[in-house]
């Protein structure tokens, strides 16, 4: 996208809360612009019209005329790894991305706030520049108690000239570092449940204070998932937390105290705000032993990235320094606010602060990330803005494809009433909402404890936007770990970001800051994104039904292909729905696999039922018909419980049972009649590598296809011929890609859209399938062959092949 609408006119007044010697500055698209010694340069041998390069010469020119300056790139990540995120973010997500080797930090000696608004002006008068501006003044963070946001900007304003780059920013040419990605999640084991002490040393235990930890309304009721789910506490999972600085010695944060500081060591001046970073960290991380909080997350891995480095303020390099960490899914949280520069919260004499993606500068590093796989969580800010205002000029629009950051924005609400905070930022683009009204205990500030010290500091009042935001950051975490280790996928951005805004608990009044995470609700996703079954044909006409699975009921609702519906309960929420024909007479009985205590239940369409112990926790059900009997044998696959391979125990209506090992953890099982013997073959598909592999029924031999990457959600589908074939759906770009392993024919076809639930089906019965996706924030399949039809809820499991 490019922010030259972003340019205006700029008076003396625009520039007060702004440093009055630095500008950010960003030059127009493709015109290769470099820093070298702190002058600018084209580069040499580049593709670059001579117009570029005389405006280029303009822009040297204009600034000779000053006593001094100096341009600095603004991200400290090298030339080459940021030509590398552009590349890889813009194949990934099929957007054009800013490129953020044009960015800049631009340091003048001028006279007065006057002259610096003229220079600003003068610069974006030239079209080589797409967007000038001053840098604006550092924002307190979107939590901070009111007296000390009041001391943090007069600090500020009296502090308000950028110290001048050194000699060795100056030279930062194109080398740099090319930042501390971990390529594969953690593979750490289950652990085991920690013991309580027998006696805790003080403080107290906080965990029964910890709201938001419970169940919905109140908390996004992560002590759900973590008793039924692997993975739930955040484990081979990672976040990168974006503000200031933190306690890392504190005695509850030990995840944090080897942390690696992703874009420096915080200044002096950011460790006087360490409270903040140190309770926000403190929702997320605070370990598990007894005393003190417990964190969401406490599990996960953490990085942390500051906006005030020793090398000077720099909120856009924290960005891109935390989207070099770790690998795709990982989450960002971007504790960060930022002044509207214009009222926008009218009678309320509070700063009018917004997200901190309203700088173009930080978008663009926010597009970057999310581009490249990240998941970026941001705080709205604690102004009482209404994002949807005209002045915003369309920036925070949720329809406009261009505009959106693919960040998840977090509005702030009451704890007990879920209205809207009075202070918290809003408008239809904030995503979510969590508890921010000064009453979560968590680490740090230590006006709950602090008789033992800082590094057992707590507070029972931490508030803002900034609290709400590592409570969604937190269920991110959460889930993203769940999908890790249950599945071996990742979500993408804008899919989560659906889940959150679709499937959690509704705000009450005030403008709007979206739902409440519910985490009970909302990893029913991740169950529907990798639903494995034999068939949804319930009436035996040889055409798959439209079928919706409720978990908050257990009701399954059936669409007929001859148009008539029918509905029943069997089930409870947990269980995960595995229709199929157990008693070959042609028709999917409703079936439900129950983890906690690994029963299948089955109801015939006679109307008995019947309960079969066969499996375990955390296993996945997979029924086929293994011997080619016609009927659907009971069939799990279990890689949590069996070291780091992949068995599928299969029980058969006759016959011995048999133990097969075949994939590893973190596979995806699936199971098709891939050869045409009548015998349904073992299948995973193995995201990290992009590859199927197969093992053949009858034969025993085994095949393998390169097809896919890791994030996609594989499928098997049936061609004009009614054989069996790969395709996948990718997430990010809502788009099917099918390979035929029969005639090696492949085909792209772009149906749906983030947050869809993918699915194949043979609605007409000729005998191959259809692209189909279940939209669940409008209760919607689409049917590429046969048109849209409204069937289902929300928060409903998609039945269909």
């Amino acid at each position: 996208m490019s922010f030259s609408d972003r340019k205006r006119s700029l008076a003396a007044a625009d520039a007060e809360r702004a440093f009055k010697n630095r500008i950010d500055i960003k030059f127009r698209e493709g015109s290769v612009v470099r820093a070298r010694d702190g002058r600018l340069v084209v580069l040499e041998g580049a593709t670059e019209d001579a117009a570029s390069v005389a405006e280029v010469a303009a822009v040297s020119r204009l600034l000779a005329d000053l006593p001094n300056h100096a341009v600095v790139r603004m991200h400290d990540l090298s030339e080459a790894a940021l030509e590398g995120l552009k590349r890889d973010g813009e194949r990934k997500s099929g957007r054009t991305l800013p490129d953020l080797n044009l960015w800049f930090h631009l340091y003048v000696d001028v006279e007065s706030t006057a002259a610096l608004a003229d220079l600003v002006n003068r610069l974006n008068a030239l079209d080589v520049v797409e967007y000038a501006a001053p840098s604006p003044l550092p924002a307190p963070p979107p939590g901070m108690p009111a007296d000390k946001a009041e001391a943090f900007e007069a600090y500020w304003r009296e502090h308000d000239i950028a110290p001048w780059p050194t000699t060795t920013a100056l030279q930062k040419g194109a080398a740099g570092p090319a930042g501390n990605v971990i390529t594969v999640p953690g593979q750490r084991a289950i652990p085991p449940v920690k013991a309580v002490p027998d006696a805790p040393p003080l403080p107290g235990n906080y965990l029964s204070f910890q709201d938001y930890r419970e169940a919905a309304p109140i908390g996004i009721d992560v002590n759900y998932v973590v008793s039924r789910y692997f993975g739930a506490t955040g484990m081979n999972w990672g976040y990168t937390d974006c503000e200031y600085s933190w306690t890392k010695t504190h005695e509850d944060l030990t995840p944090i105290a080897g942390s690696v500081y992703a874009n420096g060591t915080p200044s002096a001046g950011a460790m006087d705000y360490r409270d903040h970073g140190t309770a926000v960290v403190g929702q997320l991380s605070s370990v598990n032993n007894g005393w003190g909080t417990t964190g969401l997350v406490p599990d996960s891995m953490v990085r942390l990235s500051t906006e005030w480095p020793t090398t000077g303020y720099n909120r856009a390099s924290a960005i891109t320094a935390a989207a070099a960490q770790f690998w795709r899914g990982a989450v960002i949280l971007l504790e960060m606010q930022t002044g509207a520069s214009f009222d926008c919260n009218g009678a309320d004499s509070s700063a009018p602060y917004v997200p901190a993606e309203w700088d173009p500068a930080v978008k663009s590093a926010v597009m970057t990330a999310t581009a490249n796989g990240r998941i970026v969580v941001a705080a709205a800010g604690n102004g009482n803005c209404d994002l949807d205002q005209a002045g915003f000029g369309g920036a925070f629009n949720p329809a406009s494809v261009a505009q959106d950051s693919g960040a998840i924005i977090v509005g702030a609400g009451e704890k007990l009433t879920r209205n809207k905070a009075s202070f918290s930022t809003y408008g239809s683009r904030v995503d979510a909402h969590a508890e921010g009204d000064w009453q979560i205990y968590t680490t740090g500030y230590g006006d709950l404890f602090s008789a033992e010290g800082e590094n057992r500091w707590y507070t029972d009042s931490f508030s803002g936007t900034s609290g709400a935001s590592p409570i969604v950051t937190g269920a991110a975490v959460s889930l993203s770990a769940m999908l890790w280790l249950n599945h071996g996928s990742i979500w993408a951005p804008r899919e989560i970001r659906d889940i959150l805004r679709r499937d959690g608990t509704p705000q009450g009044t005030g403008g709007h800051i979206g739902r409440r995470p519910d985490l009970k609700k909302q990893v029913e996703a991740m169950t529907n994104r990798h639903l494995q079954m034999q068939s949804a044909d319930f009436d035996g006409d040889g055409r798959s039904d439209y079928t919706t699975w409720r978990p908050s009921t257990g009701t399954w609702y059936i669409r007929y292909a001859n148009g008539t519906t029918g509905t029943q309960q069997w089930g409870q929420r947990g269980d995960i729905p595995a229709p199929a024909d157990v008693n070959g007479d042609g028709r999917a009985e409703l079936i439900v696999f129950r983890p906690s205590n690994g029963r299948w239940y089955i109801r015939y369409w006679n109307a008995t039922t019947q309960s079969i112990q066969w499996g375990t926790r955390g296993d996945v059900p997979v029924p086929l018909d293994y011997d080619g009997d016609g009927r659907d044998d009971l069939v799990v696959f279990r890689t949590l419980t069996g070291g780091s391979v992949g068995r599928w125990y299969i029980r058969p209506w006759r016959g011995a049972t048999t133990t097969i090992t075949w994939g590893q953890r973190n596979d995806t099982p699936i199971a098709r009649d891939m050869n045409g013997d009548g015998r349904d073959d073992l299948i995973v598909f193995r995201g990290l590598e992009g590859r199927w592999y197969i093992r053949y029924s009858g034969s025993g031999a085994t095949a393998r296809y390169d097809w896919g990457a890791w994030g996609d959600i594989p499928l098997t589908y049936r061609d004009s011929l009614r054989r069996w074939n790969i395709a996948v759906w990718r997430p990010s770009n809502a788009t099917y890609y099918a390979r035929n392993i029969h005639s090696g024919a492949t085909a792209t076809v772009q149906w749906g859209m983030p947050g869809d639930v993918p699915r194949f089906a043979d609605r007409d019965g000729n005998g191959w399938d259809e692209w189909l996706v279940y939209r669940p924030s409008n209760r919607t399949w689409y049917n590429a062959s046969f048109g849209p039809l409204v069937f289902g809820g929300v928060g409903d499991i998609a039945v269909a092949q």
